[in-house]
């Protein structure tokens, strides 16, 4: 049974059925079959019931002719056809309509116009009165000339164009136009693209009018993929990129466009390791491709790669347990501006952005204006983010009493501290009772007081923080001329007190077109303000660990402080007081400035010139003033002699100014060959030159007193000794950080299509950089791909109804990486200062030359497949990879006399390899059923990435696989080891063997006290890396290897529910520490507890039932036997405390399942809105990071919060954001 629609003459519509039993493959129809080819016709018939009997209402008055027809063609979905020079004879408008019929509509709107009217094939064709359209229309028999595009108003090239009944057919070119001589300019034109619904409409409503292509209920078919240097249709794409739309993705709550990708680009690797206000996370794409290089991906903002404002050591940017506040390339960018964001993957997609693309690149495309009157757009969105409190499963710490409890169990097994000289909380009242300074009724009073204080340390150094976003812009213009603008401002206020980020950000796109000439000028700018308090201060730190005995506050509301020793000094230490006396100031400007004139010489071939000029300055300012507990260290003693900070307090200030340009010129040619216009070629050449220079400057001074107006006092000449000596230190004299990269590059792409079937595209790219090894060969290197494309529906698939669309392809090439900071040349630096010491000037080695560094190169091979089945229902697309750096740069020790540590080589083999899964699913589409209203709406876009890498190397010299020689045992339990045949990033934990009867300490396989001696022989005949293996276990990767997320959108009426669950597995944390950073494991008594503390061995035997240590107290603890000499010369291990925090028992899956955000949004009625003067507007409210399901064993610590770290994070916080968006 098949129904084909007819559409007539004046607007009938007439349903043809076609009745069979059978289905076309000759079986017979089921009772559903039967049931829906009843239902069909009625559901046809009642939607186009409401098309039949088309009515317009309106009310103006002296409106302009074309305003008039506009609104008509709006609400009957006619369009209008005329000729330009008929509006000089028009007049002004005024008419008022209520429900009239179309035919009775265009009468009276045409009654007072010297004009007629006649519909045909959905058209109104406009013409003088007293003349048919032949004869008063003559442009009209002449060549009909068209225009296609897709939705996105992005012209198709190759749409096969056939006259209807008529031996005459063509294609459109790379601009999507067309032309058809005027002997057919009254006939219909059939139009066929792969991947498009075919489509029929009349010639001369395709010469005026600019089609945008209904896709067959496709999702992606019509998107166009920007790569920065092409922009490819997706039905030709050949490599592996993943398109995402900004309106898609973009979150109120969420204000950086990196945070937005979570869960969204399947091979992409998502880690945020703090709740931080402005703190970026980590993105890794189809794993890690270096190991000393910058594993972040590259960013490109239309076709120019950004740069970080601040030239961080890329080892630092690769440690998991930094915390980048300082900001990175797209900071400073509003997502309200973005339009779509290309995640690039393999080496074909990113062959053409040479060495800094081997980490993949993601294509920003900004908002450029469209042909239309001025559209001026205000969204403002504030939010609430929710900060911690100790009622949180996430604070799993000791109440006041649960922590006098273990006070209590202290006093009553004679234990004593070791090295304390001052106490605070229970323990001084205790003091001050046996010492007689108070009477046991005093000292009750106080216990209980102790008992129940319950200090908020939570409350009082964190906040319910509020946040405020707008954004207002500007766009329109005329086929010549487009523009769109933009200003934004945000204020987020940080979780923890006296943070803030705030951002001012403007943006200007402008695009001009005439005769053969395009030109493109675009601005985006930046200032924004970030204060934070210093991480030395440690305020989460203290929040967690600090014990809630202590009270912030006197009786008298003046701060409660209690000691803290240095030394033979004294401090009174209050938290509140080190947050007000210090700050982290930044201040960051950042602008950028592009322009592109582009030449279209003939048909098929354009050139076109680009540059792009970019600068930021990053100016940071830390203090901590003379009544900090920083400068008290400082301080040593009251001799002056050891006095570091004799005057007032510190200020650290670190100026960084980056300056880049780009220069690009580009030939782009096309042609189809063939008289049907099958075979197609394409080619794109080109040359760029770049640079990027860093000039930063750092310095620290003393003597600063910021409560005083800001100034630098004198410090006197009778300080001396260690203070004269670090006065001529490199922090305190100033230094230079510089860095310049000059590149200069040529590259080239070809391709060849035949019949939008079979694609073949070559990519290559030369550079040069003053980055490279001096030897001739090392400096140069080419970077290429090749990939390709099967389209392979019509081939063979072509008889399967319920396969809409089906594609294979693949692509093999290589992608480069050059590590920042070197040179082929010596760079020395000679000192002011003398060597007190040796009492003679002294100078250090900046730069070691190194002029055999090659190339970090990795080839890249990639396969997918691309289908849409069941009518579109379900789209989606499969791919695998496999990629393999060689000459990985690692790390060479050295002799000291070459005056230097260390030295890169290229000695490492990286392999990576996964798999990616994207589906895009329509559970239930009924937004066109039966009424003019949007039916029920759900779609589900599950996506899902698997990275699998490990460590190659075949020059191994050690039995165990170290590639490194120069590793304490640290670097196996943070990860930061690298071994042949495992992950990056495998972390190693201390073999946990139980607690001992005797004291309740913890005991390990390899370091069990009674085989000391045993061991001491063993291990004083191995190798280092030897004995770490031998007394650890490998633990698992710190990375994760499987992530994705699951987007739901439910949409019915004028209203949506959207939200996105993302999750991860694959890698391991520690549980935050327990046992060590005490004395002992007795916390001073200023140190709070975990409440896992609560199970702790207490009496023999209790070590069948806990694993928690008991309280001990005695110096041998500190000191184990593999830190006494001999064996100290191999020691492997901090107290049998640090090495139980950092044992396989405090170890924990780090997967996790997230509900990253759900959005409600209410689109009001377009005839409320128009009533208020605004063309649309939309309410909504979302929330973030609402919760998250992970190990039970974690006691709610966020999975993010790696116990690996010395410092303790704050936790990614929910928000719950509010927004409106109004256009007029």
């Amino acid at each position: 049974m098949g129904y084909f629609l007819s559409l007539k003459d004046k607007g009938r519509y007439v349903l043809y059925c076609e009745h069979s039993t059978k289905n076309y493959d000759g079986s017979t129809l089921s009772f559903p079959q039967k049931f829906l080819a009843i239902l069909i016709p009625f559901l046809i018939l009642q939607l186009f019931a409401s098309l039949k009997a088309q009515t317009v209402t309106l009310n103006v008055k002296n409106a302009p002719f074309v305003q008039v027809a506009e609104e008509i063609s709006k609400q009957t979905r006619y369009d209008f056809s005329y000729n330009d020079r008929i509006l000089k004879k028009t007049r002004p408008v005024t008419l008022k309509l209520v429900k009239e019929p179309l035919s009775s509509a265009l009468q009276k709107f045409l009654s007072e116009q010297p004009l007629s009217y006649e519909i045909r094939d959905g058209l109104i064709i406009i013409t003088e009165k007293n003349a048919a359209v032949s004869d008063q229309d003559p442009a009209l028999q002449s060549d009909v000339n068209g225009r296609i595009t897709n939705e996105a108003g992005i012209p198709l090239e190759a749409v096969a164009i056939k006259v209807k009944n008529a031996n005459f057919g063509t294609r459109t070119n790379k601009n999507g136009e067309f032309t058809i001589p005027g002997k057919y300019a009254n006939d219909k034109l059939q139009i066929h693209l792969l991947g498009y619904a075919d489509m029929e409409i009349g010639a001369q409503r395709a010469r005026v009018v600019t089609l945008a292509l209904a896709t067959a209920d496709l999702n992606e078919v019509n998107v166009v993929v920007n790569t920065g240097y092409l922009k490819i249709d997706r039905r030709h794409l050949t490599s592996a990129v993943t398109t995402i739309k900004m309106d898609d993705i973009r979150t109120p709550g969420i204000n950086t466009i990196d945070k937005m990708l979570e869960g969204r680009v399947p091979g992409m690797m998502f880690m945020q390791n703090s709740g931080q206000v402005g703190a970026a996370p980590k993105l890794r794409i189809r794993g890690t491709s270096t190991i000393l290089g910058n594993r972040e991906p590259l960013w490109v903002l239309d076709g120019i790669v950004l740069t970080d404002p601040v030239n961080v050591d890329p080892q630092q940017i690769n440690d998991l347990d930094f915390v980048n506040l300082l900001g990175n390339a797209i900071a400073g960018l509003n997502p309200e501006d973005i339009e779509q964001i290309d995640v690039l993957k393999d080496a074909s997609a990113t062959a053409l952005y040479g060495a800094k693309a081997g980490n993949g690149v993601i294509v920003i495309t900004t908002k450029k204006g469209k042909p239309g009157k001025p559209m001026i757009s205000y969204n403002l969105s504030t939010g609430y983010s929710r900060r911690p409190r100790y009622s949180d499963r996430s604070m799993y710490m000791m109440t006041s009493r649960e922590r006098m409890d273990v006070s209590k169990e202290m006093v009553e097994r004679g234990m004593q501290y070791n090295n304390i000289t001052q106490w605070s909380g229970y323990e001084r009242a205790l003091q001050d009772y046996y010492e007689g300074k108070i009477d046991y009724n005093e000292f009750k009073r106080l216990s209980d007081y102790y008992a129940n204080v319950n200090t908020d340390w939570m409350g009082l150094l964190t906040q319910d923080a509020f946040t405020q976003n707008h954004t207002l812009n500007l766009s329109g213009g005329s086929s010549d001329i487009k523009y769109y603008s933009s200003i934004g401002y945000l204020n987020e206020n940080g979780v923890i007190k006296g943070e803030s980020n705030k951002r001012y950000s403007s943006m200007l796109n402008v695009t001009a077109d005439y005769k053969k000439f395009m030109a493109q000028i675009a601005f985006n700018g930046s200032y924004q303000v970030k204060n934070y308090t210093p991480s030395d201060v440690g305020i989460m730190n203290y929040a967690y660990n600090t014990s809630r005995t202590i009270p912030a506050y006197n009786d008298d509301g003046s701060l409660f402080y209690y000691p803290q020793t240095n030394g033979l000094l004294k401090y009174n230490y209050n938290i509140l007081n080190e947050r007000d006396n210090s700050n982290d100031h930044t201040d960051l400007i950042s602008a950028n400035i592009r322009a592109l004139l582009r030449w279209r010489v003939m048909k098929g071939l354009d050139v076109e010139g680009t540059f792009a000029v970019g600068v930021s300055s990053n100016a940071r300012e830390m203090y901590y003033t003379k009544n900090t507990y920083y400068i008290f260290k400082l301080r040593a003693d009251q001799t002056t002699r050891w006095d570091l900070a004799p005057v007032g307090g510190e200020m650290q200030k670190e100026d960084t100014r980056n300056r880049n340009y780009t220069g690009r010129l580009q030939v782009n040619y096309l042609t189809t060959l063939g008289q049907s216009g099958k075979h197609s070629l394409t080619a794109t050449g080109g040359v760029e030159v770049k640079s990027n220079a860093y000039n930063g400057f750092n310095i620290t001074r003393r003597g600063y007193f910021p409560e005083m107006g800001g100034y630098f006092d004198i410090v006197p000449t009778t300080y001396s000794g260690y203070y004269q000596q670090w006065m001529s230190s490199k922090p305190a004299l100033g230094y230079f950080n510089r860095q310049l990269a000059n590149d200069f590059a040529w590259f080239g792409t070809a391709g060849y299509s035949y019949d939008n079937r079979y694609m073949l595209n070559v990519h290559i790219r030369g550079e040069q950089s003053n980055l490279f090894g001096s030897r001739t060969n090392n400096r140069f290197l080419p970077i290429w791909a090749v990939s390709g494309r099967w389209n392979m529906k019509e081939d063979v698939l072509s008889h399967v109804a319920w396969i809409n669309d089906m594609a294979l392809k693949g692509s093999w090439g290589w992608q480069g990486n050059m590590l920042p900071g070197q040179s082929a040349n010596m760079v020395i630096r000679q000192n002011l200062s003398t060597n007190p010491y040796y009492n003679e000037t002294y100078a250090n080695i900046v730069n070691y030359p190194n002029p055999d560094l090659k190339w970090e190169k990795t080839s890249s091979f990639n396969a997918g497949v691309e289908f849409s089945i069941l009518k579109g229902k379900l789209n989606g697309s499969f791919a695998y990879f496999y990629k393999r750096t060689k000459d990985a740069f690692l790390d060479k020790t050295v002799s000291e006399i070459n005056g230097v540590e260390k030295y890169v080589i290229n000695s490492g083999t990286l392999e990576n390899k996964g798999i990616e899964v994207s589906l895009s699913i329509k559970a239930i589409d009924n937004t066109a059923l039966g009424s003019s209203k949007r039916g029920f709406v759900w779609r589900i876009d599950p996506q899902l990435g698997q990275v699998l890498n490990k460590v190659l190397n075949r020059a191994i010299n050690n039995r165990n696989n170290v590639l490194v020689d120069n590793i304490t045992y640290n670097n196996f339990l943070d990860g930061s080891i690298q071994l042949s045949g495992k992950p990056i990033n495998t972390f190693y934990s201390y073999k946990f063997k139980g607690l001992s009867p005797v004291d309740g300490s913890p005991i390990f396989y390899g370091a069990e006290p009674e085989l000391a001696d045993e061991y001491n022989k063993k291990y004083s005949q191995m190798k280092k890396e030897d004995v770490y293996l031998s007394v650890m276990s490998e633990s698992g990767r710190r990375e994760p290897f499987i992530q994705g997320g699951i987007s739901n959108y439910f949409g019915w009426r004028n209203f949506g529910l959207s939200c996105n669950v993302t999750y991860s597995l694959g890698n391991k944390i520690r549980m935050l520490k327990i046992a060590s950073g005490y004395a002992s494991t007795i916390a001073y008594p200023q140190q709070n507890l975990r409440k896992e503390f609560v199970r702790r061995w207490r009496r023999p035997g209790d070590e069948n039932y806990t694993n928690i240590p008991g309280l001990q107290a005695t110096n041998n603890l500190n000191t184990p036997w593999w830190n006494i000499y001999p064996a100290s010369a191999y020691s492997f291990a901090g107290s049998v405390y640090d090495m139980y925090d950092n044992s396989d028992v405090r170890l924990v899956s780090a997967n996790y399942l997230k509900l990253q955000s759900a959005s409600f949004k209410y689109n009001f009625e377009e005839k409320m809105i128009r009533k208020l003067g605004f063309a649309s507007a939309y309410i909504s409210i979302t929330g973030t990071n609402l919760f998250t399901i992970t190990n039970h064993l974690l006691k709610g610590q966020d999975p993010a919060q790696s116990g690996q770290s010395p410092n303790i994070n704050l936790s990614v916080r929910p928000t719950y954001t509010g927004s409106i968006n109004l256009s007029f």
